[in-house]
């Protein structure tokens, strides 16, 4: 189905007992489906074909192949998707000298059927057909289709997804599109301890969009957002993001604040299809498989504290350290305790981890018995008032380790450390000033001054600005007949784009973290105050 295949001549099979089998097969098809496609949202499985026709994958892990040449040469379907050829609508786009036919439901039926240009004819097409077509490579008169199409080997469960969504090409148009606009939304906390932040970030994109719109918009069409609740819980938020789906059919999220239900929301978003473009969190969510739907800006706690021991690595030239890791007793401070732990393994550090009760912590037991084993480098991920006490306590027994942290989780009291810590305390920052360009700062300001935005909350509203610049830059590039798949391709090839406030921004079909990197700077406990030690270091 790609230029790739013109090179390859394909041995078709044509026996008639061969023939009957596949008939057979494929005749079970014909009860599953509607004559038509229907409109409306694609129903699960024209959503299980879509992935088949996208991406070359089952959505159950069933293999796909696809077969070249002969039956001795195979490759994965997602080598030879149907779409690189026949394209999002499937109308087909020539490519090295071959023209993909036009395989929409509409054109696959029409009643007359279809004479080709060398003469050759053929009847309308049938499930069974279509499905002899995709897995033998005959026509629906029994013909052999172009060298370049290849045969595909799949399940029969995957055979009738794929054909089911077959009957929605061209009709499958996303939510949140019109001729005029493009409806986009966000959540953002409106009540509670962070409802100002969630006031200045709603603000800023709402002014950004503005501009956007004054200036003609995305090929003429308009940007509308919408704004939802992120909820006082994880369930309350996917209650609130379901309805900016379901309700507003909204075409993307953008700039959401997700922190507390970060997996939830990636789980949504992956379900429903929606592209989540730069999320307001410091957990983003990229374990393999990757979630392709989701385009985090920054690196989150997990990523911060990989950079810490690369730059222990690289910069304290230390040999051999043993690192300790303490934590208390939740979810996420143990994810981050295995994430250091894998790293260190990796540098052939020793390392070990030490858990603890919230209301069983003991400063002065803890100091003791990590100086009697000689600990180096301290991950301490507790609160500010834990951390206080154990440096104490550590000054006290005259333990003085590296201490490491990721520089959200360093409260103001980390600036009050004892005095013989001085050099030792490093932090870790996926952002900083001197990220800013002139260009990008005075754009900002201007945005910022126009609109008389909130003066406070600079590090939220610049999140927002950055993700809704990302957003309209995904957009531009995913051209005039843009689609959510299309956003996404065009996200993925996004390289180096200067937001003006961050470091460039890059991502790809194995990347989701646009800055993936941080950096490091120590405390100045003399002047109470940060001093940058490194320059951004940057993750693989």
């Amino acid at each position: 189905m790609t230029s790739l295949t013109k090179h390859y001549i394909f041995k078709r099979a044509t026996d008639t007992a061969r023939l009957i089998a596949f008939f057979l097969l494929t005749s079970l098809l014909g009860c599953a489906f509607a004559a038509a496609a229907s409109s409306g949202p694609l129903t699960p499985q024209e959503r299980r074909g879509k992935q088949i026709y996208l991406r070359g994958s089952s959505p159950s892990g069933k293999e796909i192949k696809a077969i070249l040449g002969d039956a001795s040469m195979e490759v994965p379907g997602s080598m030879l998707t149907c779409v690189s050829c026949h394209g999002h609508d499937g109308r087909g786009r020539s490519e090295g000298g071959v023209t993909p036919s036009n395989i929409t439901w509409e054109y696959l039926t029409k009643p007359y059927g279809l004479t080709h240009i060398t003469g050759r004819k053929r009847p309308p097409y049938t499930d069974s057909s279509l499905g002899l077509a995709i897995m033998a490579g005959l026509d629906s008169a029994g013909n052999e289709l172009l060298a370049a199409m290849p045969r595909y080997r799949m399940s029969r469960e995957d055979l009738a997804d794929l054909i089911a969504y077959l009957k929605r090409l061209g009709e499958d148009y996303d939510p949140g599109l019109s001729e005029t606009s493009i409806r986009v939304g966000t959540i953002l906390p409106s009540t509670g301890p962070m409802r100002e932040m969630g006031q200045a970030m709603k603000a800023m994109m709402m002014a950004y969009f503005d501009e956007v719109n004054k200036q003609g918009g995305i090929f003429n069409r308009k940007i509308e957002l919408r704004v939802t609740e992120s909820g006082l819980s994880p369930t309350a938020t996917i209650t609130n993001a379901k309805h900016l789906i379901e309700e507003d059919q909204v075409f993307a999220i953008v700039g959401a604040f997700s922190a507390g239900a970060d997996k939830e929301i990636a789980s949504l978003m992956e379900s429903e299809e929606v592209p989540l473009v730069g999320p307001f969190t410091s957990l983003p969510q990229i374990s393999f498989p990757l979630n392709r739907h989701v385009f985090y800006l920054f690196s989150g706690l997990k990523e911060q504290s990989r950079v810490l021991l690369s730059f222990a690595a690289q910069k304290l030239k230390l040999q051999g350290p043993r690192v300790t890791i303490v934590y208390p007793r939740t979810k996420i401070t143990g994810e981050i305790a295995e994430v250091v732990m894998e790293q260190c393994s990796k540098f052939g550090w020793a390392a070990a981890k030490i858990d603890y009760s919230r209301d069983r912590f003991e400063a002065a037991q803890m100091a003791r018995e990590l100086s009697q084993e000689k600990t180096d480098i301290l991950f301490f991920l507790g609160s500010s008032a834990e951390q206080r006490a154990l440096l104490k306590e550590a000054e006290r027994v005259n333990w003085m380790p590296y201490i490491f942290l990721p520089g959200p989780l360093a409260g103001r009291d980390i600036l009050d450390s004892p005095p013989s810590f001085k050099d030792r305390i490093f932090l870790a920052y996926p952002a900083a000033p001197s990220d800013q360009t002139r260009a990008g700062a005075v754009e900002y300001r201007a945005l910022v001054e126009k609109h008389d935005l909130p003066a406070q909350h600079t590090p939220a509203q610049i999140s927002a600005y950055c993700a809704a610049k990302i957003l309209v830059e995904g957009l531009k590039l995913a051209g005039r007949d843009v689609s959510r798949e299309k956003l996404m391709t065009a996200l993925e090839g996004l390289y180096e784009f200067d937001t003006g406030l961050t470091q460039r921004i890059s991502y790809g079909p194995n990347r989701r973290i646009g800055a993936l990197g941080a950096y490091i700077v120590s405390v100045d406990i003399d002047r109470k105050g940060f001093i940058p030690v490194s320059e951004w270091i940057t993750l693989n």
